[in-house]
Order: C-alpha cells, then sequence, then structure tokens
C-alpha cells in the first residue's frame, strides 16, 4: 500500500485562517474512516495585506501548532504524511523560510499548492461525496477564494482570486467592524473581480456548494434557527433568500454581538464577513438557488488524489457517490457483501412487482436499495438487537449521497428488517418523517424481511423470484438453484405481517 504498512495517513492542510489535519485509515479490506482530526486557528496570513511577508508571531503560532500535530501522528504511528500549504505561504516572499524552518523543528516537508491544485482537490472532496452533477463549487479560505464549476461530475473550470476571509478583513472591511460604505465598496470591488471570470457569465440557476469556515458557519447559524441539528452539515441546503439573510444579519452585527450568536465560532466573528462577500458576490451573479454544504474539501481531495487505487477505484472519481460510499460502510462494518447485494436484488424484485399494492415510487425505491444492503450492518455490534444496532450505526455514519431525510428513513428500514418492535419512535424524527413515511418505511423493512428469510443460508439458493397478485393473495414463485425449504420457511414468518401492510394473504413456493 504505497508503504503505507498500518494503512494510517495524514494529510494536513496548512492554510491561511486555519490549519486543519485528518488521519484516516485503509484496512485491508479497502474500507476507509477518519479517525482523528485536529484544527487550529492560527491566522497565518494575519497582516498580509499590508505586506507581501508571514508575520513573527504568525509563523510562531503556526509552527507550535504544527509541532503539536506531529506528535498527534507520532502518535498514531502514520506511516504516510501529506502535507500542504495553501494561499497563504503561496504568497508571501518569505514563505519558502518558513517551511524550512518548519520542517527543522517539526519533521513535517511540506508541498506548496497552486491555486489550481487546490481547486482540483476541492473538486474530488465534493464530487466524491455529494450526489451532485453540476454546480459551482466555491471555497474561501483565509487568503484566496476557489471557484470550480462542474459540469456532469467533471471538473469544467476552475479559478483561484486571491482574496479570501483575512485579506478581506484586514485590507477592505476595518478588522471586521466595516462601515456600510466600506461594506458595499467591497461587495461592489468582489462583484467586479467575479464578473471577469468570462466562464461564470452564462451560468445561471446553478447550485452552488460551499467549503470553507465562514461558510460552514453561516449554514449552522441558519440550521439552529430552522431546528435541523441533528446531524452534521454535510449535505445541508440552504435556500438563496436564507443566505441573503443571513448575510445581512451578521452584516449589521459588530464582532462583539455576532461573537453572542449560536452557531458562528468566536475565532470566526471577526472575519466571517470577509468570507462570505465572495459568496454573496457568485450567488447574485449566477442567480444560484440554493446554497449546498460539503464537508469534505481539500484534506478529502488529497486523500482520493493519492491514495484511490488502494481503495478499489479505477480513477480519483468515484462513479456512484451512493454505492461507492454503501460499499465503504459494509466494508467498515464487516458486512456480507454477496448477501447484502443478494438481499437487495430479492427486494427490489418484490418491489418492483408489487407497486400496484404499495404504490409508492422510485424515492422509495432508493430507501429500500439503501435499507437491503445495509440491515445486517448492526452484526458488527452484536447479533442480539443487532436490528437496533444498524439503525444506530447508520444513523451516525455518514452516508454519502443521501439527505439527512433519507439517512432517517433509510435506518428505520434497517430497524424494522427484523419485525415491527422497534423501540425508537419515528415522532423522534419530525423534521425528517411523518405518518406516511414511517407507514411506507413499514412496507419496506418487511420486503427486506422477506428477502433476507429467502436467503437465510447465504449461498443464494433462490436466485429469481415472481409476484402473482390475486384478489386476496400473493403467490411468491421462486426460482431456485437448488432445494430451499428452510428458505421457504424462513419468509413465512413474515406472512402475518405481511397480510397487515398489504392486505392479501403470502404464500410462498416453487415455481
Amino acid at each position: 500500500m504505497n508503504g503505507v504498512g498500518n494503512g494510517k495517513v495524514a494529510i494536513i492542510d496548512l492554510g491561511s485562517n486555519s490549519i486543519r489535519m485528518i488521519v484516516m485509515k485503509i484496512a485491508e479490506n479497502g474500507a476507509y474512516r477518519m479517525i482523528d482530526q485536529a484544527k487550529d486557528s492560527a491566522r497565518l496570513s494575519e497582516g498580509m495585506s499590508s505586506t507581501d511577508r508571514l508575520g513573527g508571531p504568525s509563523m510562531d503560532r503556526a509552527t507550535e501548532t504544527l509541532g503539536l500535530f506531529r506528535k498527534l501522528i507520532d502518535s498514531h504511528q502514520a506511516e504516510h504524511v501529506v502535507a500542504l500549504a495553501t494561499a497563504a505561504v503561496r504568497n508571501a516572499s518569505n514563505g519558502g523560510a518558513f517551511l524550512e524552518r518548519v520542517r527543522k523543528e517539526t519533521g513535517l516537508e511540506f508541498t506548496v499548492a497552486t491555486g489550481e491544485q487546490e481547486s482540483y482537490f476541492d473538486y474530488l472532496g465534493v464530487i466524491n461525496t455529494l450526489d451532485v452533477r453540476d454546480c459551482l463549487i466555491l471555497d474561501t479560505g483565509g487568503g484566496s477564494t476557489e471557484i470550480v464549476q462542474v459540469a456532469d461530475r467533471r471538473l469544467a473550470n476552475a479559478v483561484s482570486i486571491p482574496y479570501g476571509a483575512v485579506v478581506l478583513t484586514e485590507g477592505f472591511l476595518n478588522g471586521g467592524n466595516p462601515s456600510r460604505s466600506d461594506l458595499k465598496k467591497t461587495e461592489e470591488f468582489l462583484a467586479i473581480r467575479i464578473r471577469e471570470i468570462p466562464w461564470l457569465r452564462n451560468l445561471r440557476g446553478t447550485t452552488v456548494v460551499g467549503l470553507g469556515g465562514s461558510i460552514r458557519n453561516l449554514a449552522k447559524i441558519h440550521r439552529n434557527q430552522k431546528g435541523f441539528d441533528q446531524f452534521g452539515l454535510h449535505n445541508y441546503a440552504v435556500g438563496a433568500a436564507d443566505v441573503a439573510a443571513g448575510y445581512e444579519r451578521l452584516s449589521g452585527l459588530r464582532t462583539d454581538e455576532r461573537r453572542k450568536i449560536q452557531g458562528l465560532g468566536k475565532d470566526r466573528a471577526d472575519i466571517i464577513l470577509g468570507g462570505l462577500v465572495p459568496l454573496k458576490a457568485v450567488m447574485e451573479m449566477t442567480r444560484a438557488e440554493r446554497l449546498l454544504i460539503c464537508g469534505h474539501g481539500l484534506r478529502d481531495g488529497v486523500f482520493f488524489d493519492r491514495f484511490h487505487e488502494r481503495l478499489g477505484m479505477d480513477d480519483a472519481v468515484v462513479d456512484d457517490v451512493l454505492e461507492h460510499s454503501l460499499l465503504n460502510t459494509m466494508r467498515i462494518y464487516e458486512a456480507n457483501i454477496p448477501h447484502g447485494n443478494h438481499v437487495r436484488d430479492l427486494s427490489l424484485a418484490m418491489f418492483d412487482q408489487l407497486r400496484e399494492l404499495h404504490g409508492l415510487g422510485d424515492a422509495h425505491r432508493r430507501l429500500l436499495t439503501v435499507g437491503a444492503l445495509l440491515h445486517d450492518i448492526g452484526l458488527y455490534v452484536g447479533y442480539y438487537d443487532h436490528h437496533a444496532h444498524g439503525f444506530y450505526l447508520a444513523l451516525h455514519s455518514e452516508i454519502d449521497g443521501l439527505s439527512h431525510r433519507e439517512l432517517v428513513q433509510s435506518a428505520f428500514v434497517i430497524a424494522l428488517h427484523r419485525n415491527e418492535d422497534f423501540r425508537r419512535d419515528w415522532t423522534e424524527f419530525p423534521l425528517y418523517m411523518d405518518r406516511a413515511d414511517y407507514e411506507a418505511v413499514l412496507r419496506l423493512g418487511l420486503m427486506v424481511r422477506i428477502a433476507e428469510g429467502l436467503d437465510r443460508n447465504e449461498y443464494g439458493y433462490v436466485d429469481g423470484l415472481q409476484c402473482r397478485i390475486g384478489k386476496d393473495r400473493v403467490d411468491l414463485v421462486l426460482s431456485t438453484k437448488r432445494i430451499a425449504d428452510v428458505e421457504i420457511a424462513t419468509a413465512r414468518l413474515a406472512a402475518k405481517e405481511f397480510r397487515k401492510r398489504f392486505g392479501r394473504d403470502l404464500q410462498i413456493g416453487y415455481g
């Protein structure tokens, strides 16, 4: 694995405002997950609005932070370290000297990423974790802003402009407390710079995918106001009107007043306007309909770029975000993948042939796919109550490609695949499902239960089925490779519930 004996990989992003690190672990079966992360707001670019040099106090803070990161890396015994420096070091005349100091004091050797490389890594982090085909990625860092156009899931255009949250705050916004006049001038200045990007001029009504601390903090504020605080920010959407309202609210407050807002980090209160001015300019010019938050960016993109072959990927871009994430989840929890695939296939065959009875659509078919594939992940915790363990694991695993609503309902499909005796009440999640949704997942969970029964021995003896719908009953006619009496007997245990959910008796037999 390219020398990574224990599968642990540390990736450091030496940014202009924050220094961030993730530690990833790659298992022998190709499963990958983050096992640690660290962050510090070192403000490396502080003072660079009036000079082209990194300041002494900024370099001291950053070096101290990186020394601590080095200790974490050593404690993990990470055998591969990728360290990237971005805009602040790239633009500083003493950037090279600073990185040499870091190397001598910490042993960390940094590569300076170009603006184009930053954009590419941002793109990989987004496109491999969000189910989007066409979008505009906007990453407002401390010293620069990267803008990337994605068309049909491919990087179409990219640009890096030297205006980030710290640079704009120091050079234009009076340290975070601008007058209305100064803020207006800054907005107009950025709007002009954005309009100079030729390939942006014809983009209209797109989705803007937001990266960077300022944009994420704006979304946190919105999420807390709306009560959507049960899950993380990844794949969280904010409408254009709410983005504009949030910006206006923050721009009317001084730094000390912003620090009191729930969801806004205190170390971000002074620079958040500087980080949001580029967002305002881009969304207004493109008449974007919504802002979609991505919880993965440069560090994740570097991970996919460097290690995609070890993950079983042909190239650094996954073919299908949800499919890839589900496979990774199954690998993490050591699920029987052939069995999961077979239960999915049998479940979907039932779903498709019983449409006239259940009346559910393609969105529910998607939930069924997720629930069927992951139905047994709870076995990772233990056999008894593994349906309940599966519910918890699914709900708290970041399954890319699913909305929060889809995640909750898929988790209920997993929980209900054994029986209806599940102690969590759907009313605990009123923002993500209602009574009709619950009735639907009861039917989906039942289909998974029957399909799992038909693969009781996990050998795939039942290789097909046909549903014959009568007035009073449904005959499930099986195609088998060999005698499947155990499978038929197990699936028949669901007959009583089938009658309750579908209004028909269930008969199961050989074709």
